[in-house]
């Protein structure tokens, strides 16, 4: 899969990280739930093992649609890029509920 943005964060567990990917969806239909989805830049938030190879478990992060739009861009994905790092803490805080320290 290609992102246009990818960055790891540590958790206190080693070769553990949460992934943080953006990528701009373009589809209007959600596979998995059959629901409407928007375009436009998605943040993609998964916990990973990382060695030789990348490992991750389905169901344990979240997807959401940060920066709305009909049209990607350098632009936008960069104005994505500055949502994602203004509200990272929060997407931390996420997985802190769920039992992951950092």
């Amino acid at each position: 899969m290609s992102y246009d943005f990818k960055k790891y964060v540590p958790t206190r567990e080693p070769n553990k990280f949460i992934k943080f990917t953006i990528s701009f969806n373009k589809d209007t239909y959600h596979w998995a739930t059959g629901q409407t989805k928007q375009k436009g830049y998605q943040l993609v938030a998964t916990p990973v093992e990382r060695g030789v190879h990348e490992r991750s478990h389905a169901f344990q992060g979240f997807y959401k649609i940060i920066f709305p739009v009909e049209r990607r861009s350098k632009k936008r994905l960069e104005e994505a890029i500055r949502i994602f790092n203004q509200e990272e803490e929060s997407y931390i805080e996420h997985f802190k509920a769920q039992g992951i320290e950092f």
